[in-house]
């Protein structure tokens, strides 16, 4: 069974238990406790700490991703580098490129603009989805790696 069934059928049975959930980098948590104790606990912020997605969001947001890709001209057996730090849209990204029939190619998001390079190349990778940090990274060499 592919890993995607199983998020289609997370989503079908729990649509609307949690999924995911990112704990705001930027904060400390030195505490040992876990994710659901924290919710009681954690006073109310201006900025929250956590962010969390549904089964049904999770999935919904994988066939975006798919089908965006599809429309793009993306197709089974095609390459797709990631390079992202670890946030709440990454899982959704990597599903969704599994879901297109792609061949998902994570990179270290601790590469710099040559190691991009000679990853994209030696990989052969058809596309690079990046975040918006790694967007002078990526420039660095775009002509050299745009097909």
């Amino acid at each position: 069974m592919p890993v995607t069934d199983f998020l289609e059928k997370n989503a079908t049975l729990y649509p609307d238990e949690v999924a995911l959930v990112e704990l705001n980098p930027e904060e400390k948590d030195t505490r040992r406790i876990t994710w659901k104790e924290l919710e009681l606990i954690e006073p109310t912020r201006f900025e929250p700490y956590r962010r969390e997605i549904t089964w049904r969001v999770f999935n919904e947001k994988a066939n975006r991703f798919a089908n965006m890709l599809i429309s793009r001209g993306i197709k089974k057996g095609d390459k797709v580098a990631i390079i992202m730090y670890n946030c709440l849209e990454w899982l959704p990204i990597y599903f969704g490129v599994l879901k297109s029939g792609a061949i998902a190619v994570p990179f270290n998001f601790r590469y710099d603009a040559e190691e991009i390079l000679y990853c994209a190349e030696l990989a052969e990778v058809d596309i690079i989805v990046f975040g918006p940090d790694f967007i002078g990274r990526i420039e660095a060499h775009a002509e050299r790696m745009s097909k």
